[in-house]
Parts: C-alpha cells; structure tokens; sequence
C-alpha cells in the first residue's frame, strides 16, 4: 500500500484524485511539498501495516475494578492508524501539545528538521500535524473536542487548518504558564501560550471546576465554605492601587470593621518578610461583607481569613491565570519530585492539561494525547478520578526518542498509580488503576494469502484493545477467547473450528464478540444464526478497509 511518488506511472483516475486533493488545501491557503516534508517514519515504514504487540512486563495491575489506561510506545502516526480501526468514533476529548516550531533542532519529536532558516519550516510542521489530524478526527466521538495547546509560531497555520478540516472553534484560551515572561525574548516577553477548543459536534461543557482539590468543611445557612486569608500573596502594593491597600480592624472577638474601632487591633495586608501585599477585596466590597470576614489573634497578631465559597462549575473565560497553572512549578518541578532524574524539557502544568480536558470530559469518558510525552495528561485524568471517583480512560501515544516513553513517560504513570515518596521524602499513596503497554510494529502490506494470515495472528492485541477485553480465557492454534466483566472476545483463525468454538462459548452467559479469519471476506452470520448475543465480523479485511482509507 504504498504511495507512489512517480507521476508517469500514475492513471487518470489517479491524477484527478490528486489534483483534487491539492484543490481542497488551496481553499484554505495552505500548500507543502509533500516529497520535501516526508518524515523519517514514512520511508522507515514504507511497505509494511501497523499492528500492537504487548509488552506484558510493564503491564500494571492494581484494582481489576478500576478503569484499564493504554500506553503505545511507537511514532503517534502508526499509532493513530491502528487507533482509527480499534476506537473510531469512541474517544470523547483529544488533547495534544504538539512540538511548538521554535526553529529549535531538540523539538524531541521525530525528525530533528525544523530549523529556523529552513524555507520549509512552517510547511514540514504543517505536514506533521495535518496527517495526524486527519486520523484524529475519525476517532472522537459526535460531538467530541479536540484541545491543541500551541503558541504563536504555529498559531495562524494550525487555526487555518482546523478551517479547511471544518472544525468548529469552540473558543481560545490564554493560560499564563509563566508569569515572569521568557527572558531570551528580545522584546515583549512572553507569558502565556494558547489552549484552542474545536469540534465537528455540539458538545456539552461540563465547565471550569473552581474547587477542584479543596474541601469545604463548613456550612452556614448559604452554602459549603472554607476559611482562607483575605491577604493576596501573589500581588505586591504598587500593582493594585489604594482601593486595596487599607486597614482592617480587629477585635478580639473575631470580629472586624474597616473603620476604627476602640481596642482594635490595626491589620494592614504586610507579610511576614515586612513586604506590603494588597487584599484580595477592595475596602467597598469588604465594608458590605464584613458577615464574610472574621480575625483570627496569635500572639497579639491578627489575621484576617474570609469565607470561600464553594461555586462548583462556572463558564471559564478566555484568560486563565493562578499559581496552578505555572509550567515551572506544577510541570517541571512537579515530573522531578516524581522522578528526580528524568530529563525532559518543559513539561505542562498538571493543573492546565487537567482543566483542559476536564472541560468536556465525562467521568467514565475517554481521552487521548498522541503526543504524550512527560504522561502529564494520563496523570490528570487519574487526578480526576480520584477527585470524584470517575471511571475515564486515558490513551497515550508517544515515540521513545530519548527514552521518552520508557524513561519519562512510562514510570511516571506507574509511580501515579502505585504511589511513589516525592522529593521532599514524603509518601504519595498511589491513585490506583490499570495499564496496558503496547509498541508498534508492523506486517508486509502486500495482499497475498500469506500476509493476510499474518495480518490476523499479528492482529490479536488490536482486537483484544478493541473489545477492552484483556483476560485470557483460552488458546490454541485454531481459537483465543478473551473477556472482561461484560463480554467475551473469540477470534477464531480456522474456520472448521467453529463447531468446537460454538460448543465452548455457548456456555457463556455474557455476550460475545467473534472474529472469524477468512481471506475472501466471508459472512459468518449463518453459521452463528441458531446463538444469541453474538456479533460476527470476518478479517483481516475489516482492519485493510481502514488501512486503505489511510495509506492509499
């Protein structure tokens, strides 16, 4: 199946299809010469299918009633191809942090190609992620969401390429993950980069989760609440004005007024270094609700606390700012405490990659990241999971250059799960969960007898992630059956074993699911007419549909 690259030898029908497809990408002005953006993958793969194999020593088992998480070593594309038969139309969100096109040659992603005076610069990332987005799109559901993070490099590029993929924008974050600015910048530093919300449905926004880690132990007759400090840590005098900076009165009751009161003790928003900060309300605001505020007397020193309230989930705006979304302290600092020899550079903020998912991801939802990297999208779905008890799954795709996979990516999920001691020499007890681990590998793509029986034998532990079905039930030569809580998976790579199949499986009180080898493409319903709850398909022809689609 693959693609040819001499126009002489093409047919008419070929060339029209190819005119055609050039047509489609100059309606949103967008052109790459496809021969000069070729990715090492591509001639590393160039006659030959993707397929899964388990690598069952890093399999993690921990609570068979917990959701089972896959991790594909492997380039994201072979893994996207396998992906588009296994699970189309059934992940919910996609998250991706794409290499960002800094001009950079360690982008850690494959080709080292993207230099900054490289006339195609722009055009070989394009070509990068437009392949990969078409295979993505076939994967998330209805009414799905892709969420790319990026920056200004690529901005204008990849929100004209989502144009001509008709993708739907949902709207674009701002997330300001370093808030001092970039100091190599020669001018303006920059600060944020951007979150990009599209679809080709019409989702339900589950919202931005405000509470997300905090308890709210007390309740009065309004709502849940918690006591925090009135005292904003983060912004000095000078940056809020005098409507922020006034003092606070306090009794030794707890109460407290914004006007002089006898035997008051005077509190001015100064931190314990002598530093002037401001308060979190403006002395309007805080004279209407002094009800919310109370102080608090240690030592003869007061400090003033107000009454958080619990507000669940709100429509977020188009900036995120805080302390959570910081790459330094939430990404890089975070991964080290995890693993304190990993060497990857710039890993995301847990808490930005967490609330971009959570967005609009259910609880018992699927996310995936092709470009997975340091893991720290798998570790906010686990996050979430253990904030509300959910049941999501995550999918991550990332290759092993530089030991990304097996040295970064891979033990820090397993320290997630099977808990780990931080940094600091304190105990994190795991999250508990479940991995499967597959690499990529491949299969003559000619299609003779022979490579279509390898294609099936070779095919098992796409079927098996198909069906979510991991447990080895039986095997020999001729049948394996697998099953998890619900149902059954047969494949079946003989069909005179039928008969022995149909006599063992009819025993089974749950449904199952039959994969019958055939070279012509044969109907098995007949032969499994007089069963119920079965569903038959006949391979390797309906893995090849799909590849045609792709490599063709």
């Amino acid at each position: 199946m693959a693609k040819k690259n001499k126009y002489t030898d093409w047919s008419k029908e070929e060339l029209v299809k190819r005119i055609e497809s050039i047509e489609k990408r100059k309606k949103y002005g967008l052109m790459w010469d496809e021969e000069r953006t070729k990715e090492k993958f591509e001639a590393d793969a160039e006659d030959k299918l993707p397929v899964l194999k388990e690598v069952k020593s890093k399999h993690i088992v921990t609570d068979p009633e917990k959701p089972i998480h896959i991790l594909i070593e492997g380039d994201n594309y072979h893994a996207l191809s396998v992906l588009a038969y296994t699970h189309e139309r059934t992940v919910d969100v996609i998250y991706i942090d794409p290499p960002y096109n800094t001009g950079a040659k360690d982008w850690k992603y494959n080709n080292n190609y993207v230099d900054e005076n490289d006339p195609y610069r722009h055009s070989k990332w394009l070509s990068m992620i437009s392949k990969r987005l078409r295979l993505a799109k076939s994967l998330l559901k209805k009414n799905g969401v892709l969420v790319v993070t990026i920056d200004d490099h690529e901005l204008f590029g990849l929100l004209g390429l989502l144009e001509g993929l008709n993708a739907k924008p949902l709207g674009r974050v701002a997330i300001c993950i370093k808030p001092e600015g970039r100091r190599q910048s020669n001018y303006i530093m920059e600060a944020h980069e951007y979150a990009l919300f599209v679809t080709w449905g019409n989702p339900s926004m589950r919202g931005l989760n405000v509470d997300f880690g905090l308890d709210f132990p007390e309740q009065d007759e309004k709502s849940k609440f918690r006591w925090e400090g009135l005292m904003r840590r983060d912004a000095p005098r000078e940056d809020r004005g005098s409507d922020y900076w006034y003092a606070f009165y306090a009794q030794e009751d707890g109460k407290v007024s914004v006007e002089p009161i006898n035997g008051g003790i005077e509190v001015w928003p100064i931190n314990t270094k002598g530093i002037e900060r401001v308060w979190l309300w403006d002395k309007q605001r805080a004279s209407e609700k002094l009800s919310e505020l109370q102080a608090v007397i240690r030592k003869g020193k007061p400090t003033v606390y107000y009454k958080r309230r619990e507000q669940g989930r709100v429509k977020p705006t188009s900036f995120w700012y805080g302390s959570k979304y910081n790459a330094n302290a939430y990404g890089t600092r975070l991964l080290t405490s995890i693993l304190p020899d990993n060497d990857f550079d710039y890993p995301k903020s847990l808490y930005s990659v967490l609330d971009c998912i959570d967005l609009f991801l259910p609880p018992n939802g699927i996310v995936l990241d092709f470009f997975a990297g340091s893991g720290t999208t798998g570790h906010a779905a686990l996050a979430l999971n253990n904030q509300d008890q959910g049941k999501r799954k995550f999918i991550l795709c990332t290759n092993n250059e530089n030991n990304i996979c097996t040295h970064v990516c891979y033990p820090r999920i397993e320290k997630v799960l099977n808990g780990y001691r931080n940094g600091n020499g304190s105990n994190i007890v795991g999250i508990g969960g479940n991995l499967q681990y597959y690499r990529t590998s491949f299969v003559a793509s000619e299609p003779t007898d022979r490579n279509k029986e390898l294609l099936t034998k070779e095919a098992v532990e796409m079927l098996c992630l198909r069906e979510n079905t991991f447990d080895l039930v039986s095997e020999n030569d001729a049948i394996k059956i697998y099953r998890n809580k619900d149902h059954y998976t047969g494949i079946i790579f003989d069909q005179l074993s039928i008969p022995k199949f149909k006599k063992t499986t009819g025993k089974f009180d749950k449904p199952v699911s039959v994969y019958v080898f055939s070279l012509a493409d044969d109907d098995f319903a007949d032969e499994f007419a007089d069963m119920k709850k079965v569903k038959v398909c006949s391979i390797p022809e309906a893995i090849l549909r799909v590849y045609r689609r792709i490599f063709q």
